[in-house]
């Protein structure tokens, strides 16, 4: 729904899409104006099937109302028009748009991905628990690890690229992925949806809303959705019920309140992909997969945010925001692994791979999640010093807690070319783990945005941050407190109208690494990027470009004993890299939407292992982008194409295999017509159209888990609106 609110790839891609974008640059456009933010409760109007590829106004980067144009930081926003093209029916396929970013392997199902930008895992391998759980982004603004995500309900997906941390506390330093959740209608809206596709593909979507009362002070919006993610892999399940429901009182311009409440019930079987064979994939049947658990895992959580602000004068803001989830886990997903870790069974590798043992591998039959989150943020726009301040002061406090007894049993192996699955035991619960995890932190954020004249801008932010961790197999240990001050400095030089140049350093604290084996204190995993950069707003602000240069440290690079779960700081490492991302509505009939990125992403130094330095980051090709269109023949007909490309990347960590290249083509076609009142559209999405064998990721730590690609897939949405 789109919003009337207020306010083995090639270089020559890059060169393609900064042709494109100075040859709008003559483009006599207005200045850019400045925009409510995402998360503000303003945005309360919704109309019909989004048409428009303009992204949206965003807050993501500065938490205040910049323009994108002025913020010192690479910042992309995808917004539902290409969510609805596209078919975007996980976030992965929605991220893949935008420059830097990658995937990893997942361990929840396709609703809980592991993304990676700028090189570096949006979810610390380390001090986050088990593996299980791990997926991290934020919704609404809130940070949820493990949490499934309902797609059915996302307005627009924001990447901020590179560290957050002076904003939104421990993040990974290569940036953050923010989804934005469908807007209240002030107007009474319908809609019913229901896509249908190969290999057992289903998704229903009813959401409806509006005004409850005359004045239209007290809004409402509700929305019910059941997915069933198709898969072409043996034993491979992926559910998802959800239902979102928002209660607002807007009394005047001023003020807001909102409450809402999600629930989210996803069953899955996990699709381990499959192992390495050499320095390749082993080439297997494209359905092959190890993983036949006799239960499905599951994850049910339930949370509550209430979101508020008013004016307490007229150039001042209060916002605060209360957020408690809950969450129940059941994780007994069988795991493939070519080691013998306990000796119970055959799985002799030496002469070459022929066997895989299976592992209830640290599993969480009975686990429970919680995340308690308050903040409150003081807003003012003043004249100081004859120039004009935007002021942020923010409080912060967050804690995340996961408990239930982990589990470790070897089962049997399976010989990988001609595999018996099946028939696997139930889990044996007779040998439970208690483990220790949590973490918890406090933070005071200040932030002063300074229009010096002249087109000149600066950010000057800085946060300290109380923190306390733990992750632990044997109870009983202290805690990690450790406390860290980050800070925050750019600048945006307007240098013609809706052209700007940027610069800015930030630093960022990834992870609070908890206590080794031996019960020591780890330092924390820290970070440091330098980012310059060029944007523009041509065509009247309908067409974005981004041209980003980067370098990032990241030190004290942490990892993990995939077997014991020991602890150690091993070293740094090193992101560089040029990206570029435009999006727009060329014109009435053309929107597009193109990304390339160069990065050069490797260890620089590791006190374990000296012959590591070097090696590139795994899943991180030094080439790769995206380029997709959309014409408008007429007000019903329209259809789309886009190439996604990736070159060769490193499987894992220890460069011992490779994911070679592939380009992906996918194609779209739809048609409007009227439906009663209302009107609808039918759309057909065609996804691979070559079924193209590739792979979309791996595992940085083992060659056992790769993650085979998609092949063609079909689907059908028929939508109706009223």
């Amino acid at each position: 729904m789109s919003r009337r609110t207020r306010g083995s790839a090639k270089p020559l891609l890059a060169l393609n899409l900064l042709a494109g974008a100075c040859v709008t640059a003559w483009a006599q456009t207005t200045p850019a104006t400045p925009a409510a933010p995402a998360a503000d409760l303003g945005r309360v109007e919704i109309t019909g099937t989004a048409q428009t590829y303009q992204p949206p106004p965003t807050s993501a980067a500065t938490k205040t109302d910049t323009p994108i144009l002025l913020t010192p930081q690479s910042l992309q926003v995808v917004p539902r028009a290409v969510l609805n093209d596209q078919k975007a029916l996980t976030l992965t396929d929605a991220v893949r748009n935008v420059a830097g970013v990658g995937e990893d392997f997942g361990f929840n199902g396709s609703a809980q991905p592991l993304l990676i930008l700028r090189g570096f895992q949006t979810t610390s391998m380390t001090a986050s628990g088990n593996m299980s759980g791990m997926s991290s982004y934020f919704i609404n603004g809130v940070k949820v690890m493990g949490v499934p995500l309902n797609m059915a309900n996302v307005d627009s997906v924001e990447v901020v690229k590179g560290p957050a941390s002076v904003l939104y506390g421990r993040s990974e330093p290569g940036g953050l992925v923010n989804v934005v959740p469908k807007a209240l209608p002030a107007d009474p809206r319908l809609g019913l949806e229901q896509t249908i596709g190969q290999y057992g593909l289903s998704r229903t979507v009813v959401e409806g809303g509006g005004a409850l009362n005359a004045d239209k002070t007290l809004l409402g919006r509700a929305s019910v959705s059941y997915d069933k993610g198709g898969s072409n892999r043996d034993f491979v399940v992926n559910k998802l019920a959800a239902f979102s429901g928002t209660l607002a009182w807007v009394p005047d311009a001023d003020t807001r309140v909102a409450l809402t409440v999600d629930h989210n019930a996803q069953k899955y079987r996990n699709d381990f992909g499959i192992p390495a064979d050499g320095d390749r994939p082993v080439k297997l049947p494209r359905t092959r997969q190890y993983n036949d658990s006799p239960d499905l895992s599951s994850i049910t959580s339930d949370s509550v945010l209430l979101d508020a602000q008013t004016k307490i004068a007229p150039n001042w803001t209060l916002k605060g925001r209360v957020v408690s989830m809950r969450a129940k886990t059941r994780e007994v997903d069988v795991w493939p692994y070519r080691e013998n870790l306990i000796g119970l069974d055959s799985c002799d590798n030496s002469a070459g791979l022929t066997a895989l043992c299976r592992y209830y591998f640290y599993v969480r039959p009975e686990g429970r999640t919680k995340l308690d989150q308050v903040t409150v943020d003081l807003i003012g726009n003043v004249r100081l010093g004859g120039l004009q301040h935007k002021l942020l002061a923010e409080i912060d406090h967050y804690s995340t807690k996961k408990t239930g007894d982990v589990f470790f049993t070897q089962i049997n192996s399976v010989d990988v070319f001609n595999p018996v699955l099946g028939s696997a035991p139930p889990l044996d619960t007779s040998f439970p783990l208690p483990v220790d995890d949590y973490s918890k932190w406090t933070s005071l954020t200040l932030q002063d945005q300074i229009a010096f004249g002249g087109g000149w801008h600066g950010v000057f932010a800085l946060r300290h941050d109380r923190t306390e961790a733990l992750f632990s197999l044997a109870p009983g240990l202290e805690p990690n407190k450790k406390s860290f001050t980050t800070p925050r400095i750019g600048a945006v030089w307007e240098f013609m109208p809706n052209q700007t140049l940027y610069a800015q350093v930030q630093d960022s604290i990834a992870a609070n690494n908890g206590r080794d084996a031996n019960g020591v204190a780890l330092e924390a995993e820290r970070a440091r990027q330098v980012e310059i950069g060029w944007k523009q707003s041509a065509l009247g602000g309908r067409l974005n470009t981004t041209v980003a240069i980067f370098e990032l440290v990241k030190r004290n690079r942490a990892s993990r004993n995939p077997v014991t779960f020991a602890t150690t700081t091993e070293g740094d490492a090193r992101s560089r890299g040029l990206e570029v991302d435009a999006i727009g509505q060329v014109s009435p009939q053309l929107a597009l939407i193109g990304s390339y990125t160069y990065l050069d992403a490797k260890v620089t130094r590791d006190g374990q292992d000296p012959a590591a330095e070097g090696k590139r980051l795994a899943n991180t090709a030094r080439n790769a982008g995206s380029l997709w269109g959309r014409w408008m023949f007429d007000e019903q007909w329209a259809a789309g194409a886009g190439v996604f490309l990736q070159g060769q990347r490193q499987g894992d960590n220890a460069n011992s295999f490779q994911l070679p290249g592939y380009g992906r083509v996918d194609a779209m076609a739809s048609y409007a017509f009227k439906a009663g009142g209302g009107k609808g559209s039918v759309q057909f999405n065609l996804k691979n159209v070559f079924d193209k064998v590739y792979y979309s990721g791996s595992h940085p730590l083992v060659k056992d888990w790769i993650q085979p690609g998609s092949p063609r897939t079909a689907s059908v949405t028929l939508r109706l609106d009223y």
